[in-house]
């Protein structure tokens, strides 16, 4: 459901400028091309300048150097995708989904639940759970026992939070996500040691995982994201940090405040990520490596080696200079061809060497 607003109420909501009828009411955000009467658009520099000249809408926020065309209110700001992130905010606020505690919930002994909170059918909430102030659990979503979720959380519907995870506040979890499954712990068990026959093969034997995981404040995690509980002590999600659909974080990874992990990326066992890190799409991280403060691993990277701070890696394995791994592996498509004047370039050397004609011959 949305609410409208004047251009001028905006402008003050984001701290921008209101250009020309201020008292225009607008009651959606839309994109450039489905945009229609009362909606309000946003460009991001003079590139969207002509789509913006053929927009239907009704209002426009746009950055210096970008003109609104005749008849279109526009809001002046430095930063466009900052400024429409606030006006979603009013024009499209966030609703509550569910308030009380469904008859049709299994709330088990010795659960918190804070004033506001609601949690929907079928949800089920473990013996000595808390649930903070204002939190949804939605239906199928199971919290297990002598786990704490904050205040003013969304706990999406088919999550499974196992037991003793600590979310903190404003915390957002998608559908499917799983947190505090068992780390991946296995040790060789050969069979002398067992007792069993000497012909028998080596085993994997389980290591217990008894560790935590810990979610601080403002975390969003996508849908069927997995973030595995510590062997021992904790797997910790830095405050503000941003972890998108299909994501694993191996057990005992410590991630910074404010990092970014997009989707499909792995993080092995015992990583640490430096505040402000980001980890781009189906990046992988080899076990027990540290990725510096505000470092990023290209999409698709292989890393096999701490990254220092500040450093951008890309390729796989990851190579610290991605200018030198761009050019690298923009040579990938012309490697068949390289390979054939190589070829060539041979057999012309070896028919030098061997007497086989002159040089000019034989070039």
């Amino acid at each position: 459901m949305s609410r409208t607003a004047t251009v001028r109420e905006l402008a003050s909501h984001v701290g921008g400028q209101a250009i020309g009828d201020a008292d225009r009411v607008v009651s959606r955000v839309a994109s450039l091309a489905s945009a229609q009467p009362g909606d309000l658009v946003y460009v991001e520099s003079p590139k969207y300048a002509d789509a913006l000249s053929s927009s239907k809408a009704s209002a426009a926020i746009v950055p210096d150097g970008v003109e609104p065309p005749a008849g279109m209110a526009a809001i002046r700001v430095r930063q466009p995708s900052l400024a429409v992130a606030q006006a979603l905010d009013v024009l499209h606020p966030f609703e509550r989904t569910f308030e009380g505690v469904s008859s049709q919930a299994a709330i088990g002994n010795g659960v918190t639940i804070g004033d506001g909170a609601g949690i929907a059918p079928h949800a089920y909430i473990g013996d000595h759970a808390r649930i903070g102030r204002g939190t949804e659990i939605h239906p199928g979503a199971t919290v297990g026992r002598g786990s704490s979720i904050g205040d003013d959380c969304v706990i999406h519907a088919g999550v499974h939070i196992y037991s003793g995870v600590t979310i903190g506040n404003r915390v957002v979890v998608h559908a499917g996500a799983v947190i505090g499954a068992d780390g991946f712990g296995y040790v060789q068990e050969h069979a002398a040691a067992s007792g069993a026959p000497a012909d028998e093969p080596v085993r994997h034997r389980k290591v217990r995982q008894i560790g935590r995981v810990v979610i601080e404040d403002d975390v969003e995690i996508g849908a069927n994201a997995t973030i595995d509980r510590a062997a021992l002590d904790v797997t910790r999600i830095g405050r503000g940090s941003k972890i998108d659909n299909l994501v694993q974080v191996g057990h005992n990874c410590l991630i910074g405040r404010h990092c970014i992990i997009v989707g499909q990326a792995g993080l092995s066992g015992s990583c640490v990520l430096g505040d402000y890190a980001t980890i781009a799409g189906q990046a992988g991280l080899a076990g027990h490596l540290t990725v510096g403060a505000r470092a990023v691993v290209g999409a698709q990277a292989g890393v096999t080696k701490d990254v220092p701070d500040g450093q951008y890696v890309l390729g796989s394995p990851a190579i610290e200079d991605f200018r030198r791994a761009k050019r690298a592996l923009s040579l990938i498509e012309s490697l068949p061809e390289l390979k054939k004047a190589i070829a060539s370039h041979e057999q012309r050397l070896t028919r030098l060497e061997g007497g086989g004609g002159s040089f000019e011959s034989a070039v």
